[in-house]
């Protein structure tokens, strides 16, 4: 059977009876203006033809690709099995994301990388030419981060940091959120309920959004002029086996808390279940907050009161700013957009 012979904008052009200089501007809309009437014959060729042009091409002439690539530090696993996308939270910036980048026309390519892992891959991609911008998520200090941040600026490609911001040096825009507010506002909400014995179950404290909640919480309880004590503060990491640990510790001790502030949801669900597992009422007994705000925390019985952290809107900002920049948009300036965390109040405190 003969293979059909691809359709080429020389076609396209004898059809219409235009040059083809004349359908790169149509298909292109530039850089010179054609009349409606022009317009009108070459897109019933393309039509007519079935033509789809080379996205290789058209990258070729303009020196763009339309390809933003999200680059996910973390800790946990990138290899075989990879779980950084697994959590709530980083879906929903993946929603973010794709749904902004597919709104203007990009397509998103998705580069997870280990905190410890070596840089190499990376370097390709980055200096490979398929990138017009990048979206990186941090999760340590700015100081931590130099030798990724340094990469990205060694190539010149427009980036945008999302969750913590990297070292002013690199005139990296930011896109973050108050950790230690939101800690803050949750323990000043449980002391205002009549709490004075509030745990903190904290996450991974190589996160550093987990050693800012911690933070919040302590600066809450000092404020309200409320003994910190160090033997109702537990946590290992983001798992819920040592939640359920944290929390088991806590409750056996000799003043037990009456109040429990988790550093996320994913950490209060499994608080919560051993807890109505030995008997103890939400919030009748224990009320507990979680933190992120992810959809389960509504579904839940009873829902989950948590403090609310907008990550979609963290997606579709990062990836604004990466195409500010791109075009060299008076708004490309470095920008540092922190959004505000709000407290959901629920069924559990």
């Amino acid at each position: 059977m003969p293979t059909q012979k691809r359709v080429t904008h020389q076609d396209v052009a004898k059809l219409a009876g235009v040059s083809t200089a004349v359908v790169s501007y149509v298909i292109n809309n530039g850089p010179r203006p054609t009349s409606l009437e022009v317009r009108e014959r070459v897109l019933r060729a393309i039509a007519e033809l079935d033509y789809h042009p080379s996205a290789l091409a058209r990258s070729l002439r303009s020196q763009r690709t339309n390809t933003i690539a999200f680059i996910a530090s973390d800790y946990y696993d990138v290899g075989d099995n990879i779980q950084i996308f697994t959590a709530p939270s980083s879906s929903a910036i993946l929603t973010g994301l794709v749904t902004e980048t597919k709104a203007n026309g990009y397509y998103l390519l998705v580069f997870p990388i280990g905190v410890e892992e070596e840089l190499n891959q990376l370097q390709v991609l980055l200096r490979s030419g398929r990138l017009d911008g990048v979206v990186v998520r941090l999760v340590q200090e700015s100081s931590a981060t130099d030798p990724l941040l340094e990469m990205i600026s060694s190539v010149d490609i427009p980036c945008v940091c999302i969750e913590r911001p990297g070292d002013p040096r690199f005139g990296f825009s930011t896109v973050t959120f108050d950790d230690e507010r939101g800690a803050y506002t949750a323990t000043q909400y449980l002391i205002e309920q009549g709490h004075t014995r509030i745990a903190h179950i904290h996450g991974d404290l190589r996160y550093d959004a987990s050693l800012r909640r911690l933070s919040g919480y302590r600066q809450a309880l000092t404020d309200a002029n409320l003994p910190i004590d160090e033997q109702i503060i537990a946590g290992k990491t983001w798992l819920s086996a040592d939640a359920i640990a944290a929390a088991q510790r806590i409750m056996q001790g000799d003043a037990p808390p009456t109040a429990i502030l988790a550093a996320s949801d994913t950490l209060a669900f499994p608080i919560i279940q051993f807890l109505q597992s030995q008997g103890y009422r939400i919030p009748g007994d224990v009320s507990v907050i979680g933190f992120d705000d992810i959809p389960l925390a509504r579904d839940m019985a009873p829902a989950l009161t948590s403090i609310r952290i907008p990550f979609v809107e963290i997606g579709r900002k990062a990836v604004n700013l990466t195409l500010d920049a791109m075009a060299g948009s008076s708004n490309a300036n470095t920008m540092s957009d922190v959004l505000p965390v709000e407290l959901i109040r629920r069924g559990t405190a």
